[in-house]
């Protein structure tokens, strides 16, 4: 009876230390889940564009494709020990590519509006860190998705403002302000995925406004076009989604050299910069678990109230085929 009443004691002391003991294996498994990502890189770019023009209508279909220079790796975000599940060690090159197809309408010489189709593959969207580890806490990864395979499909609304700088000197001068809307959709199942600690839903909508002012130079030869210049800055603002409002901006500088009427061809660079707000599988973490907000440290706090943002920068160095075919009729005498 007595021997009883001791290993009796002994089990309330295990389980005492045991409960004690637990916060502080939780901050040591659970790292910060707040991603890292390349501050600068290096992106090459390849533009394809085809416009008919049949009076006020202007059909056109327009393809983009980006390759990132080299592979980024995914490394933990406190860089103190690498990822060990699969889908988080393997090294990819992000490669972005759209085709969009649509047309614009001109309401007068200086607006048009229009609306697009687009699909992608390749896209990077702050859902896309998440985490692994659900059945063992030593492999408890957050890492990002390789994404160049995954779809996603967008209806774009646009409205363009184009006037002459007449205070400029020459007669080439054009601003051009471009308005879009952008809706995007896709469907990503890992989100959802029972080893994702933090599983959100997998159907992902999102809606973007674009606006796009530039100045554009013509440089005729006679009557026939030459070159044009153009100097662009563009921003992408997010209207539901994420904490952050301007997630994606881009600075190009370029020119188009005309081969004949019909055909262009044309090079640019851009310095471009994306931001990431907190992803859906940090928000979705059980409100129990604790995370480690100082590497090494012992401060914690819950981990589904980190609020993060990453963002990464990149040059962008472009190429631009452009192919230009009027068929309006010829209605002069």
């Amino acid at each position: 009876m007595f021997g009883r009443n001791i290993l009796s004691q002994n089990s309330i002391r295990l389980c005492v230390l045991l409960l004690l003991l637990a916060p502080i294996t939780l901050v040591h498994a659970w790292d910060t889940p707040a991603p890292q990502t390349p501050k600068d890189t290096v992106f090459y770019s390849g533009n394809v564009r085809a416009m008919v023009r049949y009076k006020d209508w202007l059909p056109m279909f327009e393809s983009n494709y980006r390759l990132e220079g080299a592979a980024q790796g995914n490394p933990r975000p406190d860089g103190v020990a690498p990822n060990t599940t699969n889908a988080g060690t393997a090294a990819f090159v992000q490669q972005p590519w759209y085709a969009m197809i649509g047309s614009y309408y001109n309401i007068f010489d200086f607006l048009m509006i229009g609306g697009f189709y687009s699909y992608g593959e390749g896209g990077r969207h702050r859902n896309d860190w998440i985490s692994s580890g659900w059945n063992s806490a030593s492999t408890w990864d957050w890492f990002w998705l390789n994404t160049n395979n995954r779809a996603e499909q967008s209806a774009i609304a646009d409205i363009t403002l184009r006037k002459k700088i007449p205070f400029l000197p020459g007669d080439g001068w054009v601003f051009e302000l471009k308005n879009r809307a952008i809706y995007t959709w896709y469907t990503d199942a890992r989100y959802s995925n029972r080893d994702n600690w933090g599983a959100s839903t997998a159907n992902i909508a999102e809606t973007q406004y674009v606006v796009r002012p530039g100045i554009q130079y013509f440089w005729l030869d006679g009557d026939r076009p030459f070159m044009t210049f153009f100097l662009q800055y563009e921003a992408h603002f997010a209207l539901d989604f994420g904490t952050r409002t301007l997630v994606e901006s881009w600075g190009y500088l370029g020119f188009l050299y005309n081969i004949t009427e019909q055909v262009a061809l044309g090079l640019n660079i851009a310095r471009a910069e994306w931001w990431w707000s907190t992803s859906n599988s940090i928000q979705s973490i059980r409100p129990a678990e604790q995370c480690s907000t100082v590497v090494g440290g012992a401060e914690t706090t819950q981990c589904n109230s980190i609020s993060n943002v990453a963002s990464q920068r990149a040059w962008v160095f472009g190429f631009t085929a452009m192919l230009r075919i009027d068929l309006t009729p010829d209605d002069s005498p």
